[in-house]
């Protein structure tokens, strides 16, 4: 995934992501949420689970977001 597309997410489909890469810890998505990730914070850092498991979906037309390459979340 590009920092590009994960910008281009609306506010729900980026919380919904970041709610099922850190499902019990929701100090860590309110703020990941306030924050744009950069290439640095990506490399290490929290970022790093959500850029590893959030994929752009193939087809872009149903689905913007894929976890894992197993679950859409629109």
């Amino acid at each position: 995934m590009t920092i590009k597309y994960w910008n281009s997410l609306s506010r729900g489909s980026r919380e919904r992501a970041l709610k099922y890469c850190y499902p019990i810890h929701g100090a860590i998505v309110e703020m990941l949420l306030g924050e744009k990730p950069t290439t640095k914070e990506i490399k290490n850092g929290w970022w790093t689970t959500v850029f590893r498991k959030v994929r752009i979906p193939d087809d872009n037309r149903v689905y913007k977001t894929v976890i894992d390459n197993r679950t859409y979340l629109p």
